[in-house]
């Protein structure tokens, strides 16, 4: 027989807990001295295990009872029951972690993007997470092909840990930076070389698909933007710098060949 101390020491499950158990029901001391100490046998231990073990499975301290307490013919239903209960619950709160990392994740380079979220952004981030993802599935197939498909959906996306999509916003934060500029400016250029070094990469060096795909996702006047930080602003100034970047390179090829 064990006192409850020795008991607490054993299984390392505090005294208070014990007692606990006991005035709930849950676990009885096998005996009870008459001066009020209580004691526990093997018996005791080896139940007291098997709540421990039903807690680690995520089970109430109610439906442990419940079980320990049911009639044997009826124990094979209730564990299949609460077993059950349990997993969808996991199921249910991994979903919810899940949607809520994404969401954390799209506010992180949402804020690289502009230096600060507002709650239009995070209801906008929401209802495109919850969007149905047949939608997006049949605007693919109807303007793209397979090739093409699998393609843009290798792109980075602003709701996972993808170091590209980080890398992204940064340059759209530095593109809003420097917008008020001529397309002439070294910054303009810089920005239009790297803008042009990650689209060739990204696409996988398809440059009839980038064309096809700005242009799709381009916002049509007075509307809001289809991918979020690429408002009408921002792509009318990329168009403006990338344009001048290839018009030079071809003017510097050109002069290359005469002087050759």
């Amino acid at each position: 027989m064990y006192s409850i101390g020795q008991l607490s020491k054993k299984t390392n499950i505090s005294i208070r807990t014990l007692r606990f158990y006991d005035e709930i029901g849950l676990l009885k001391p096998a005996k009870v001295a008459d001066s009020g100490y209580r004691y526990y046998s093997n018996e005791e231990i080896s139940v007291l295990r098997h709540i421990t073990a039903l807690k680690e499975l995520g089970f109430t301290l109610a439906s442990i009872k419940e079980l320990l307490f049911t009639e044997k013919d009826s124990q094979e239903h209730r564990w299949r029951a609460y077993l059950d209960f349990e997993l969808a619950t996991i199921a249910e709160k991994k979903k919810r972690l899940n949607e809520m990392e994404m969401l954390l994740q799209t506010a992180r380079h949402a804020y690289e993007m502009k230096g600060q979220v507002e709650s239009e952004d995070i209801f906008l981030f929401i209802k495109a997470l919850r969007s149905s993802p047949d939608t997006r599935e049949r605007f693919l197939a109807k303007h793209f092909t397979e090739q093409e498909i699998d393609i843009i959906k290798s792109l980075p996306e602003l709701s996972t840990n993808d170091p590209r999509s980080m890398e992204w916003a940064k340059l759209i934060r530095k593109i809003k930076e420097h917008m008020h500029e001529p397309p002439s400016s070294d910054n303009s250029q810089h920005l239009a070389a790297q803008i042009l070094s990650l689209s060739m990469e990204w696409f996988q060096q398809d440059e009839e698909l980038i064309g096809k795909y700005w242009s799709m996702i381009r916002p049509e006047n007075g509307k809001e933007a289809k991918v979020y930080g690429m408002d009408a602003d921002v792509m009318d100034y990329i168009d403006r710098i990338v344009d001048w970047y290839l018009q030079h390179a071809r003017e510097e090829d050109d002069d290359g060949r005469k002087n050759g």
